[in-house]
């Protein structure tokens, strides 16, 4: 299939938002453990990670429908 030069940039766009995504999740991950044995701080790092994760997501999905659209 043919891609317009739009959803070639969207397509990258989505990429580069996993790759984000999956940096968060395993430094969200990694926080979560940290927390387990830390104090407070750490579990106030490991909800900035998830927010982060969560502000991702919300890009990645709307990146997807943009590109959906196009098709």
């Amino acid at each position: 299939m043919e891609y317009t030069e739009e959803q070639r940039a969207i397509i990258q766009r989505i990429g580069e938002i996993s790759a984000q995504f999956d940096d968060a999740a395993e430094r969200a991950s990694t926080a979560q453990a940290e927390a387990a044995q830390h104090t407070v701080a750490a579990l106030v790092t490991a909800m900035d990670s998830l927010r982060e994760i969560v502000v991702l997501n919300r890009r990645h999905g709307d990146a997807l429908r943009e590109f959906l659209d196009t098709l």
